[in-house]
């Protein structure tokens, strides 16, 4: 296992790799920042309860709901790096505009549709950017590769939480006649621009076969809708007959059950429960990326040597085990330290999930493979949210409970660690199916 892994410095010696990942380094700082204008301009609108956080994470997973699959059949039938450039390029235009419609009509409504839009082209830039990869580095540095991307994800988002948590909240920009958040929007936009100037440098050698090719775009849908039926029908089989696809599938779930705490419980706790306010928020996000950070590192050095699967178990454990330890935290200073240790487990985990499906499905699904993630990904964040934030802001009131959003992440805290548990179960019961057909 070790030669075909390779080690975190391989992926980037890799020239064409490093070049990418650097543009990539560039528009996901700039996602944070984004993120951080979002939660400011929903704060500014709303009262900060639960379900008005909730109900933003709509406009961001319904996307993934409605045409995840179908994104993977398209990127898997079109050159990877032309339809990273077209999705970024979109995204560049559409976060521009969200300030721009946002003065214009007066409303906070006009949020909703661009967000939904600019998330299902990041839907397509997702499954591009991860199914590119392979092209970039050799296959023993596909680890490798999957762990940089990680890692400057989270000093992305390092930085874009405490740099953008400051910028949503200084009155500096009022000189510029802009409100805080508006500049998240507008830097977040340039930074697209820059991505699409990487990207379009990057020569990736990728073949489309021919089987594949399109030259005309009405035969390019007219095949589309007639194969949809096949493509999806070879996602499901691979996913139902893959154990390992069916574990990663599983524990992307799990995954987005901690995701579905952020906006309606993680925000309201900062911003309500110890009055720390949106800065407190994006200094609480740089930690937790300084902590998926430092796991990035940690798995991209070490991680080639152990099960991808007990890689993924032990780092559930380990979340669902500080989700509940945040929930009793009362003091500010008292979360900086949980979160960094959330980050530290829940990274290897994203890079051992990334990395299994790669290994485990062929080249030509790949699209479809991470597009599906992405699907399992996002329905489950909205879901989850949307739950959270209704048990928080009504369920519980009404059952006499105080301290709705600590004792709503408390027990999602416990759900979690009980499902890994649970997880670990499978993975041994697959590891001695395979050793005895081995």
């Amino acid at each position: 296992m070790t030669k075909q892994s390779g080690h975190f410095a391989a992926a980037l010696s890799e020239p064409k790799f490093a070049l990418f990942a650097a543009g990539q380094l560039v528009s996901q700082f700039g996602d944070y920042l984004a993120q951080m204008a979002l939660i400011a301009v929903i704060g500014a609108y709303t009262t900060r309860a639960p379900l008005a956080y909730s109900q933003i994470t709509v406009a961001i997973a319904l996307p993934a709901l409605l045409f995840g699959p179908i994104v993977g059949v398209v990127v898997d039938r079109r050159a990877k790096r032309k339809v990273l450039i077209a999705a970024d390029a979109s995204r560049a235009v559409i976060i521009g505009l969200i300030p721009l419609l946002m003065k214009l009509t007066g409303s906070v409504l006009i949020l909703f549709p661009l967000v939904f839009i600019s998330f299902l082209m990041g839907l397509f830039a997702s499954a591009a950017r991860l199914s590119l990869i392979p092209y970039l580095v050799p296959q023993n540095k596909i680890f490798a590769a999957n762990a940089v991307m990680n890692f400057i994800n989270k000093l992305a988002g390092m930085v874009g939480f405490v740099g953008g948590g400051l910028l949503v909240v200084g009155g500096f920009w009022r000189h510029l006649k802009l409100q805080p958040w508006e500049a998240g929007f507008y830097l977040d936009s340039l930074t697209f621009f820059i991505s699409v100037i990487t990207i379009a440098m990057l020569k990736t050698g990728e073949k489309v076969i021919e089987s594949q090719k399109e030259s005309e775009l009405v035969q390019l849908w007219r095949r589309r809708i007639n194969n949809l039926k096949t493509d999806l029908q070879e996602l499901w089989t691979l996913i139902f007959s893959s154990p390992k696809v069916k574990f990663v599938m599983l524990s992307l779930l799990l995954v987005s059950i901690f995701g579905g705490t952020l906006y309606p419980l993680v925000v309201v706790i900062v911003q309500k429960g110890t009055g720390s306010g949106t800065g407190g928020v994006g200094v609480l996000g740089g930690v937790l990326a300084l902590g998926m950070m430092l796991g990035s590192l940690s798995i991209g050095f070490l991680g080639h040597r152990y099960s991808r699967r007990m890689i993924i178990v032990s780092g559930l454990l380990g979340v669902g085990t500080m989700v509940s330890l945040f929930a009793l935290c009362r003091h500010y200073w008292q979360l900086l330290p949980v979160g960094l240790l959330i980050g530290i487990f829940l990274s290897p985990v994203m890079v051992a999930q990334d990395t299994l499906l790669h290994e485990s499905a062929p080249d030509k699904l790949w699209g479809r493979i991470f597009s599906g993630r992405d699907f399992v990904l996002n329905g489950g964040f909205m879901l989850s949210s949307l739950f959270f934030g209704f048990m928080a802001q009504i369920i519980l009131p009404r059952l006499g409970t105080t301290n709705h959003e600590r004792v709503t992440l408390f027990w999602c805290g416990i759900l979690l660690a009980a499902f890994s548990l649970v997880a670990a179960g499978i993975v041994v019961k697959q590891k001695k199916a395979e050793s005895s057909r081995g």
